[in-house]
């Protein structure tokens, strides 16, 4: 309740301060502001070798030396991914057609600069099932942040208030990460972290780079229509469905890890836990992804405006893309659990792939819908990748995984012919009863499909309570 209450805030400030961002700002603004969050997270995610996740998997995270080496290494790189943005302003800036903004991307580098400075208490409480320090960051960052957001926007009416929004957020959480701490501010965190240091970059591929060939192929590609103005309405229906996705993945990823790592010696109990978990994440992205199928398009000119409707065309495609990122979550933390970080480097290296169709869609003058198509099939290869390699490495069948997400891509299915036949374009008063309507069916079927179902969900439940009330689950 903890973790899904605090993600409910963090993401519904985040949808918030999207809406008065896309509201306040016009589409070449927000475009521009795009390309901030996309240099950041590039750096980020090149440079992860994954100290925080180790902390929670590993034997050793517990030990005070092996965390001081966490944070040598958190801070030198936050230090180098600060350099590298302020050094390389002005060729990005170049490439995004955007010269004006080049100071924009320098005092950027402050976010990399502030998150190398994060203390790793926050995570190290969680061995322990203790979220609670964590979600008091999260909350605490995001919505102070959202309610500067407004008159930041309102003051400037430019890509400026973007960037400040993220340098606020990116500080507050380094202060409140050492508010929360308890103790002061290695060779397995390398050993750990590597690939997760070359699934950074891929990462940044799948999350920033069909935006990034969007917003820089007219610079790219004589024969492309492309412009920052698509930038910005493809930002906008990526980010309302990137929402719910990584809402899933945060709660899911960080409850399933210790879930599935308590009992990674004991194959049997270990294989069930996997099918249950598979069974609620199937479920999960289906009811996810459902609505946006039927009526994400009519949703989206509903909150942000008219001026965004071209996402009618191509929401559908983006939102089957997301609910199979989502699906892929069992099987990466069921491999996390097991210490195996390469299974998602290289599930990600066959998910980039998809890359060269956006390329080759933007060469030759292709549209949004194509470029969401790219992403949707990317997405199918790399979840095969990511069960295949489990089944090989360790010896779990993919089945356990592939059941239910074939019920769950059964009702996508249905959805999609449904908004085929027309229904995407009935109106919010028709389109979301239908949505609600479809949601409802799958959930039946997929009870109905798997018993146990229900069980497994009421059993975490019950592990979650016992695990933070141990007295009152007693009494």
């Amino acid at each position: 309740m903890k973790l899904g209450s605090s993600q409910a805030v963090v993401q519904a400030c985040a949808f918030l301060r999207n809406i008065i961002v896309a509201r306040l700002l016009s589409p070449q603004d927000y475009g521009i502001a795009a390309t901030f969050a996309m240099t950041f997270y590039l750096m980020e995610m090149i440079s992860n070798l994954g100290m925080e996740t180790h902390l929670v998997q590993s034997e050793h995270g517990n030990e005070p030396r092996f965390q001081r080496t966490a944070h040598l290494l958190l801070t030198l790189r936050g230090l180098m991914n600060a350099t590298f943005i302020f050094a390389l302003a002005g060729p990005i800036s170049s490439l995004f057609g955007v010269p004006q903004a080049r100071w924009a991307f320098r005092v950027l580098a402050l976010t990399s600069l502030f998150k190398g400075l994060n203390h790793l208490d926050t995570y190290r409480f969680q061995r322990e099932m203790r979220f609670g320090p964590s979600v008091t960051v999260d909350v605490s960052s995001n919505i102070l942040v959202t309610l500067v957001a407004l008159p930041l926007c309102w003051w400037y009416r430019s890509y400026t208030a973007m960037l400040w929004v993220l340098i606020l957020q990116a500080t507050t959480a380094m202060v409140l990460s050492h508010i929360v701490a308890e103790r002061r501010y290695g060779r397995r965190i390398l050993d750990f972290g590597w690939p997760l240091l070359i699934n950074g970059l891929l990462m940044y591929g799948i999350f920033q780079g069909d935006r990034f060939v969007i917003g820089a192929a007219h610079q790219i590609f004589g024969r492309s229509s492309l412009t920052l103005a698509d930038l910005g309405v493809y930002s906008v229906a990526f980010s309302l469905n990137m929402a719910p996705g990584t809402f899933v993945a945060t709660v899911f990823g960080t409850l399933f890890l210790p879930h599935l790592a308590g009992v990674q010696k004991l194959r049997a109990q270990f294989e069930r836990r996997f099918f249950g978990v598979s069974q609620i994440i199937a479920l999960v992205a289906a009811v996810i992804c459902i609505p946006f199928i039927v009526a994400g398009g009519t949703l989206v000119t509903l909150i942000y405006g008219h001026k965004y409707a071209a996402v009618v065309g191509f929401m559908g495609w983006l939102a089957a893309m997301w609910a199979l990122r989502i699906i892929r979550v069992a099987p990466t933390m069921t491999a996390l659990a097991l210490g195996d970080t390469r299974n998602s480097m290289w599930s990600n290296a066959a998910r980039t792939v998809a890359l060269a169709g956006v390329l080759l869609v933007a060469s030759r003058g292709g549209g949004l819908s194509a470029i969401a198509i790219c992403g949707l099939v990317g997405e199918v290869l790399a979840l095969a990748v990511c069960l295949w390699r489990l089944q090989r490495q360790h010896g779990v069948p993919a089945s356990l995984c592939l059941r239910p997400s074939a019920v769950a891509g059964a009702g996508m299915l249905v959805a999609g012919l449904a908004a085929g036949a027309g229904v995407i374009h009935w109106g919010w008063m028709l389109s979301f009863p239908v949505a609600a309507a479809l949601v409802l069916l799958h959930a039946l079927v997929m009870v109905a499909a798997f018993p146990d179902l229900r069980r497994t969900v009421t059993s975490l439940v019950l592990k979650a309570r016992l695990r933070l009330a141990p007295e009152t689950a007693s009494a």
